[in-house]
């Protein structure tokens, strides 16, 4: 005994030495040599010394609250000097024992050597803690110390396995009488050790780095202000921020927990209490540390990447070191896995022999105890694996939104027809608005499956490899032949895997394409309801859907082929290795069962791969897809454009240019051909020209969204540091330019924040830019001035008004070059006279010095002030000059100015002070005498400025509300909401009683194995064929049930989308102006793609598992009676972690989708604004902006992801002690339990753990995809339109019969408000006879275009009553009325698609009555204006491609096809030139609209002057109805008033007259 337990070497050799059965160099070596060796690795690989340069950090990083560390320091010192003095009194007792001293002595030094450096390393880091007063890097401890513990605590393990737990040994006693000598000593030591351990554990430690997302500093709204000239003299302008809010009121509690609270997430616990209290709000949640955000994820994959490397090699390339951990991590699960097994046929084994040897109890329970311990490994494992894939997927996905943006920010304009950009051509890809809301959504989500990807690279092959290994090693070459056959069924099924991955791409296509209508739906809304087009395009978004789903249903059939095939392929496998096997062996209940425990082990792996490949190949196509988007042409770098030689600061012009909208000049591409054009630097340059000429593609060619063919730009430019830091643009970029487009963007915000556009406020420059753009008297009408929200793309403003907030915007800006397009056209007379004389051409600081050039085709209005004027015609420049040079160069032009009394050559042109003389001060300040003497309308001069704007803190201007979310469970509403589609709780029933079937054919397949395996009398070839049939039987069942839920899903799909689709076309105005598109197409995007495509298979696993799950427990419960108590505890345990989950969850999710809407929100206003924001230089605010939004989403989005690590850690040392339990209970009754039947109750025992894992996950994940039900219902059951058809019997028949027969119009009383409590038009009443032409004229806000939407029911009546050929058109319905009435409204909107679809949706009409109105609006080749070829043209992106003007023609185009007897024109020749709208008047005038009652909303009064009436309209009244010629005649009326004030009063006079 002595010489087994002491040192006893005679020979000084040592590869002569007992190392198996002499302790004593054991301990040299596992006591010593082991801790210390992994200690060295600690210090090597994660050791942060405490020098200088670590004392900042510290100092910065004060942990607050308990900090435990003050007394563990102490406390571990005090153990490490116990560990040592038990080391020494051990080595003193066996040198005493020992017969040959010196191995002892030699040994024991060197063991005290070892703990005595610990010991002085241990002291030094205490002592450093204390020193930097309570600060401590990492921890209290360094990871040498705890590696040293960790070591200590395995040798003593191995120490004691050898002493008591191998065979010979299993009879000794481990305390008392009989036991070791070294027992004490080593039970002492690994207390020791194990306490040290866990105090190491526990200790707090401090973050690395801060973790903090500092957004930048803008000055105080409230504080002093520079003068706005240095604002815009200043070198080094502050970088402009879109919003100031700040996101997080808490750091992450991560930073700050222990490496227990970081093995076991406990860091998560505060949110989970909280959750349980009550509903968490966005400001609860935390800011995830720097690592984790886009700004840190970016600066790693800039110093990372390699140029001409694909973007997945560069992302492998960034993130090696979290693709290493997981090709690290995988293998250590599998080897995990298969350790089950082998302790269980070790268990198995000794149940068998127990009876032959009676050595007790004690192994077999060691074999339990590992087997816990192995599962407790196993589960900590796992949940850091999956912890550390879900953050490499956060990298990437961060990395994939900051390239998508830039992307966005940089890509060619929508006008260019190489970037068909954005059109579903004929045959052609799609690269609709709808594929780039569908790749941040659904191909960005998709790529964290890059998980499976990783699965199938690091984890399936080891778990195969392991497998058929020990499967060699159990069956022999039975086992192999069965994993080879496992495998290849594999191979086999490729052909059904690649058709799957064919679907997946189509369906890519398929969504792209209906979303792509969807999102044109949704930002059209408004010319959809006012055309009554809303049942075509349900239509033809419902052939979409059709396609869509017959797809779905083939690919649900493809997976129902894989399914059958992978689960009824082990049954088949294990029949035929079962059945080689027992030729030779027999068969026998340990290798049996604990074969068929690795069977599962591979066939979960085989079973998963399927979903792994869909998964993956899912991912790759969204991958490609990103890829392609991220390859599209971007903007030629300004580098490429610029002039090197010119002065970038100061000229703006162009030199031997050749531009086009392509790359390349093909034949068909619009070019600007040959421009030597340099605007004066300071001054007001005009750009004029016919409708399509090129005047808005010179300004866009200034900005950039064209490219340079040959010559080159005359721009100012500024220079930026390369672009690691987030949100830059490396290289050269516009500087000091900004730009108004001729189609305004805005932003959804609030009109200051639109006009501030990230600038700095100064309150006298702010307040002197809305008096100059004409905006007071907007901000009147405005609840709360300039803090009202205006919605997306200005939805809630008028044509004017977006146009003067967007020019407020760049007159505000800091820029020196000002270009304009067209701010005058959607303004009438007055407003821009006072826009030019107050605004462009003032000379206080707010434009002198400032360059401006103007697109305009008010001409006669401007050119007496203009400085240099550009004349184009088809894309080349006619003249350049002076306005002075015009009389020599057009005769037709000299004769327009005269009869406008403008003279452009002589003296009567006033000069720029003459024309600043004849304006007083006044009218720049309150602008009292540029307004109507109305009280409703006019701006007093006690009304000042600062009276009109709001106080942020006071008033909420805000138009979108926020998103509803609900609280608590998912509703019963909500779960009807998609079951009754499906059949209603019929089909639950027939789920459950299906796969309650399944499953129990599955366990009694085993059951009936596990009963006969021992019996001498039953035949193997009888045994395995019933065991094949039955689990066949089982895959066939749960294959049939599998496929009748995809089909009741996909009825439920269809049936929801109609439904979401139908309320969103039929919902009232106010919702479309108050819901930001993002939240809409969210619905239609992500909600969609997870009620098509997830919830059905979620739902399908969850009752798989659950019903398994609680077949399991009876299983063992039958099995093992007292094991009942435990499984009561553990379901309670259970119930209980399950509550706390999905509780947490379920608001987290519902956080992380409130938080998303913003982040898509932003990026769709991006993608039509990117001209707009590049013009003005502001892709590093929209990046900031786009990391501030995302971040939110991000600190929700990890919150989710850590709440299901912490359930899954603690579900599995839940789900240990069943197995563990189940084994203690064998032991105990061991003499009652065959081999047979215990190797079945431990097989499912041991696959309890992954079936309850399963259920809470599956769970979860279905309510959380049931919440996308509950999202898309909130949008099923708003408020909606009155009914689109009509119905009642007499009005129909009237419709019939071809009603309205005649544009009689009469409207009586009418009473009209947007709000119920708030009237705009004010009991106008009119009668309009049926074939008249009506002017309607009137300031802007006097109600001119309500009153027009009141006659298409867009705005429903409060009082009186509209009758339209006799009829109460209150009494049709809407899509009936809007049918017979034709509306050409002031903002044109186009839809990918020919023209004529555009023209006839309904296809209506002939080919040659398309033509014919084709040929009457210019839009046909050859005339000037064409735009068209063919009615097979196609347009892209609603139209970008037209100038608005040529749009507005294409609106007018509608109306001649229509031919309707009521058309309302609502300033639809406001951007064409006058010479077009001359033309387009005498259209009007003509036989064309003879029998039509025409209602025109001007501003132009040349343009009504000579109607058959004139309505004019003031404060949402009529004040005067009658002949132009008597309005005119009657000297105090306000319609001679108006004319006066054009400037046109000799004119319109003589118009009217009949004179010209």
């Amino acid at each position: 005994m002595d010489t087994k337990y002491f040192c006893d070497i005679d020979n000084p050799k040592f590869w002569l030495w007992d190392w198996g059965h002499n302790p004593c160099i054991r301990r040299v070596f596992v006591d010593a040599v082991w801790p210390t060796f992994l200690a060295a690795m600690a210090w090597l690989l994660f050791s942060s010394s405490l020098g200088p340069s670590a004392l900042p950090t510290l100092r910065r990083s004060r942990v607050s609250g308990r900090d435990n560390r003050v007394w563990i320091g102490p406390a571990v010192v005090i153990l490490v000097f116990v560990q040592a003095a038990v080391q020494a009194v051990t080595v003193y007792s066996q040198t005493i024992a020992s017969s040959s001293s010196w191995p002892v002595l030699v040994s024991g030094s060197f063991l005290l050597t070892i703990h005595a450096i610990v010991i002085w390393v241990t002291i030094r880091q205490w002592q450093q803690y204390t020193r930097h007063g309570g600060d401590a890097y990492f921890g209290l401890f360094s990871p040498p110390i705890i590696a040293f513990t960790g070591g200590c605590i395995a040798a003593g393990m191995a120490e004691f396995y050898a002493m008591f737990l191998v065979q010979s040994q299993w009879a000794t006693p481990i305390w008392g009488g009989g036991a070791p000598k070294e027992a004490p000593a080593l039970l002492a030591k690994l207390s020791i050790s194990s306490a040290t351990a866990f105090l190491l554990l526990v200790v707090r430690k401090l973050p690395s780095s801060a973790p903090a997302i500092s957004l930048p500093e803008t000055p105080d709204e409230t504080a002093p202000q520079t003068p706005t000239s240095a604002i815009r003299n200043q070198q080094h302008k502050p970088q402009r921020v879109l919003s100031k809010t700040t996101l997080f009121q808490q750091q992450s509690p991560e930073l700050g927990s222990s490496i227990l609270d970081s093995a076991m997430f406990n860091w998560i616990n505060p949110f989970i209490q909280l959750s349980q209290l009550r509903q968490p709000e966005l400001d609860d949640l935390f800011a995830p540390p720097k690592k984790y955000t886009m700004s840190a994820s970016w600066q790693r994959f800039c110093s990372g990447r390699r140029q001409g490397s694909s973007l997945g090699m560069n992302l492998a390339r960034t993130f090696w070191p979290e693709i290493l951990t997981q090709l690290l991590l995988n293998p250590i699960l599998a080897l995990l896995e298969y350790t089950q097994p082998i302790l269980m046929q070790h268990l198995l084994e000794f149940v068998n022999d127990y009876s032959k040897t009676q050595h007790g109890l004690r192994y077999g329970f060691f074999l339990a105890t590992a087997m816990l311990l192995v599962n407790l490994v196993s589960a900590q494992v796992e949940q850091q694996q999956a912890w550390h894939a879900r953050s490499l997927c956060m990298f990437i996905r961060n990395i994939l939104v900051t390239l998508l943006t830039r992307k966005t920010l940089s890509r060619r304009s929508k006008n260019s027809s190489e970037a068909s950009d954005w059109g579903i051509a004929p045959g052609g890809e799609d690269q609709s608005d709808g594929r780039a809301y569908n790749i941040l959504t659904a191909d960005v989500g998709r790529m964290t499956k890059i998980i499976m990807l990783i699965d199938i690279v690091a984890l399936v092959p080891w778990q195969q490899c392991i497998g058929a290994w020990y499967m060699y090693k159990l069956l022999g070459s039975a086992g192999v032949a069965g994993t080879l056959m496992l495998i290849m069924g594999m191979f086999l099924m490729r052909r059904l895997i690649s058709q799957a991955n064919r679907m997946e791409s189509e369906l890519g296509s398929l969504n792209d394409q209906r979303l792509a209508i969807i999102s044109e739906v949704v930002q059209g809304i408004t010319s959809i309801k006012l055309f009554g087009w809303g049942s075509r395009f349900i239509e033809i978004i419902g052939n979409k859907r059709a396609e869509h789903l017959a797809l779905l249903w083939s690919r649900a059939k493809t997976w129902c082929w894989i399914n059958l095939c992978t689960m009824g392929s082990l049954p088949f496998i294990n029949f035929t290795a079962f059945m080689l096997y027992s030729l030779d062996h027999g068969l026998d209940a340990a290798t049996i069962f604990t074969a068929i425990a690795v069977f599962m082990i591979i066939q979960r792996s085989v079973n998963a791969l399927p979903a792994q490949v869909a998964d993956t190949i899912s991912m790759l196509v969204s991958f490609q897809r990103i890829s392609a988007y991220l390859d599209q042409t971007e903007i030629q770098p300004l580098g490429e454009r610029i002039e090197d030689s010119c002065d970038s600061n100061s000229v703006v012009g162009f030199k031997d240019a050749t531009l086009s909208w392509g790359s390349t000049s093909s034949s068909r591409e619009f070019l600007l051909k040959s421009l030597n054009v340099q605007f004066p630097i300071g001054k007001l340059s005009l750009i004029g020209g016919a409708t399509g000429s090129g005047k808005s593609s010179m300004l866009s060619a200034l900005v950039g969204e064209m490219t340079v063919i040959s010559g080159k730009l005359l721009v100012p430019t500024d220079s930026t540091s390369a672009g690691a830091d987030f949100g830059t643009f490396a290289g050269l970029g516009l500087a000091s330019i900004a730009y108004v487009a001729q189609d305004p963007w805005l932003c959804n915000a609030t009109i200051r924040e639109n006009i501030l556009f990230g600038e700095p406020y100064v309150q006298s420059r702010y307040e002197q830019v809305l008096q100059v753009c004409a905006l007071l008297t907007d901000l009147l009408i405005l609840p709360t001035g300039d803090m009202s929200e205006i919605g997306e793309r200005g939805i809630t403003l008028s044509g004017g008004q977006k146009q003067r907030v967007a020019l407020a915007r760049a007159m505000y800006s800091s820029s020196n070059v000002l270009l304009i397009d067209d701010c005058l056209s959607a303004v009438d007379v007055h407003t821009g006279k006072h826009i030019l004389n107050q605004c462009l051409l003032s000379t206080t600081g707010l434009m002198n010095g400032r360059t401006c050039v103007l697109v305009t085709h008010h001409m006669p209005m401007c050119l007496p002030y203009c400085d240099f004027v550009v004349m184009l015609r088809d894309g080349g420049v006619e003249y350049q000059g002076p306005p002075q040079g015009l009389g020599d160069f057009t005769g037709q032009l000299d004769c327009l100015l005269s009869e406008l009394d403008v003279d452009i050559g002589g003296t009567n042109s006033p000069s720029r002070s003459s024309q600043s003389d004849m304006l007083s001060p006044d009218d720049g300040c309150a602008l009292s005498k540029a307004v109507l003497d109305s009280k409703d309308n006019i701006v007093t001069e006690t009304q000042t400025p600062q009276t009109l704007l709001s106080t942020p803190s006071v008033l909420n201007g805000k138009l979108a509300k926020d998103e509803v979310r609900m609280q608590g469970l998912v509703k019963m509403e909500t779960w009807k909401t998609y079951f009754d589609p499906c059949g209603g709780w019929v089909f639950v029933a027939v789920c459950i009683i299906s796969i309650l079937g399944a499953q129990l054919l599955i366990i009694y397949k085993d059951y009936f194995l596990a009963t006969r395996i021992d019996a001498a009398e039953s035949s193997p070839t009888y045994l395995l064929a019933m065991y094949l049939l039955i689990g066949f039987l089982a895959a066939l069942s749960s294959t049939l049930t599998l496929l009748w839920m995809y089909l009741r899903s996909l009825q439920a799909s269809m049936t929801l989308h109609e439904l979401l689709l139908s309320s969103i076309v039929y919902a009232t105005p106010r919702f479309l102006e108050t819901t930001p598109i993002g939240r809409i197409m969210t619905r239609f995007t992500k909600d969609m793609q997870i009620i098509d495509e997830d919830i059905i298979e979620i739902l399908n696993y969850f009752l798989r598992s659950l019903v398994s799950m609680l077949l399991t427990l009876v299983v063992i419960s039958m099995s093992v009676p007292p094991f009942i108590f435990v499984g009561v505890a553990i379901m309670a345990v259970y119930t209980r972690l399950s509550w706390q989950f999905m509780q947490g969850q379920r608001e987290c999710k519902r956080l992380e989708a409130t938080s998303y809407a913003p982040m898509l929100s932003l990026y769709s206003e991006i993608i039509p604004g990117c001209e707009t924001i590049r013009g003005f230089g502001m892709q590093q605010a929209y990046m900031v902006e786009m990391e501030r939004r995302f971040t939110e989403f991000l600190s929700a989005d990890m919150i989710l992801r850590v709440v299901r690590r912490w359930l899954g850690i603690r579900m599995g040392v839940a789900s240990s002690l069943v197995s563990f339990f189940t084994s203690v209970f064998i032991l105990l009754s061991i003499d009652q339990f065959s081999s047979g039947l215990t190797g079945f109750t431990l097989i499912y025992a041991v696959r309890f753990w992954t079936e309850s894992a399963s259920v809470v996950r599956k769970y979860s994940s279905l309510e959380l995809s049931v919440n996308c039900v509950e999202r898309a219902h909130q949008y099923m059951s708003i408020e909606r339109e009155a009914a689109p058809k009509t119905v009642s019997e007499l009005h129909r028949r009237l419709l019939s019969e071809g009603w309205p027969q005649t544009g009689d119009l009469v409207v009586n009383g009418l009473v009209v408000g947007y709000t119920a409590d708030r009237a705009v038009l004010h009991g106008i009443t009119f009668h309009a006879q049926h074939g008249e032409k009506i002017g309607i004229v009137g300031r802007t806000g006097a109600g001119k275009s309500t009153m027009s939407l009141a006659l298409l029911r867009f705005v429903e009546t409060t009082l009186g009553t509209i009758e339209l050929d006799g009829v109460d058109i209150s009494q049709l319905g809407l899509e009936d009325l809007r049918q017979k009435v034709t509306i050409i409204p002031q903002d044109p909107v186009l839809f990918n698609g020919t023209i004529r679809f555009n023209l006839d949706p309904f296809g209506d009409h002939t080919d040659s009555e398309l033509v014919d109105a084709l040929r009457r609006t210019l839009l046909l080749r050859p005339a000037s204006t064409a735009a068209f070829d063919s009615l097979d043209d196609y347009i892209y992106s609603n139209g970008q491609s037209l100038s608005l003007g040529q749009r507005q023609l294409v609106a007018l185009t509608r109306a001649l096809v229509r031919r309707s007897r009521l058309i309302i024109i609502d300033e639809a020749t406001a951007s064409v030139d006058f010479a077009t709208d001359n033309y387009i008047q005498r259209i009007i005038r003509s036989s064309t609209f003879a029998e039509s009652t025409l209602l025109c909303i001007a501003h132009r009064l040349r343009t009504i002057i000579d109607y058959d009436r004139v309505l004019v309209m003031d404060a949402g009244k009529v004040v005067e109805f009658d002949t132009p010629q008597n309005l005119l005649q009657t000297k105090n009326s306000v319609f001679r008033r108006m004319c006066v004030d054009s400037g046109e009063l000799a004119h319109l006079e003589a118009v009217a007259n009949g004179r010209v």
